[in-house]
């Protein structure tokens, strides 16, 4: 989970709203990527020092190390990139590196969230949370490989209901409802 002060650079808070909860996505769904790509920068190493091969330069092997060290970062710098914040008024989702996108939902527009985990996410504590909104008729934000979700998702369901609370008119109870 990331600190709430990583997000103050993107997300800007108004009177009473805090962070609730800011994370980024798993690392788990690409460490096979990233340990494929730095497999295949060693294994170029490899085929530089011990095999010729004919009528292939023998520096092309070295070719590898720079492929599988690019997919390996890109793997790694894509989920890096990737924020997720959720405050008392809203939940926030970033994306990019070198160009960015926020998506913002406010909780007085949220219906329904529901949160999905396969058999091997459910043993890493990794998966993904559906935000669906007002009007939408759908998904209106789909935050992947969320850390714990179940636990994220019952931090946004619990703030539902708070917001659900605060917009309900409160009637006395010396009033009559007119007919």
């Amino acid at each position: 989970m990331s600190s709430a002060a990583a997000a103050s650079e993107w997300v800007h808070l108004t009177g009473d709203e805090r962070v609730l909860w800011a994370g980024t996505p798993s690392l788990y769904p690409v460490l096979p990527t990233i340990t494929f790509a730095l497999a295949l920068g060693v294994f170029g190493v490899w085929l530089y020092r011990d095999i010729s091969l004919p009528l292939v330069p023998e520096w092309s092997a070295l070719a590898l190390v720079p492929i599988g060290t690019v997919v390996a970062a890109w793997a790694y710098l894509s989920r890096w990139s990737t924020r997720y914040v959720f405050t008392t008024r809203a939940v926030y989702e970033k994306r990019g590196l070198l160009s960015r996108t926020v998506t913002q939902v406010r909780f007085d527009r949220v219906q329904n969230t529901a949160f999905e985990q396969s058999l091997v996410e459910r043993s890493l504590s990794y998966g993904d949370i559906e935000i669906y909104t007002a009007g939408t008729g759908g998904v209106n934000l789909s935050l992947g490989d969320v850390p714990d979700p179940k636990r994220v998702n019952a931090l946004v369901t619990t703030r539902l209901g708070e917001t659900a609370r605060q917009e309900r008119p409160h009637r006395s109870t010396d009033e009559h409802p007119t007919v």
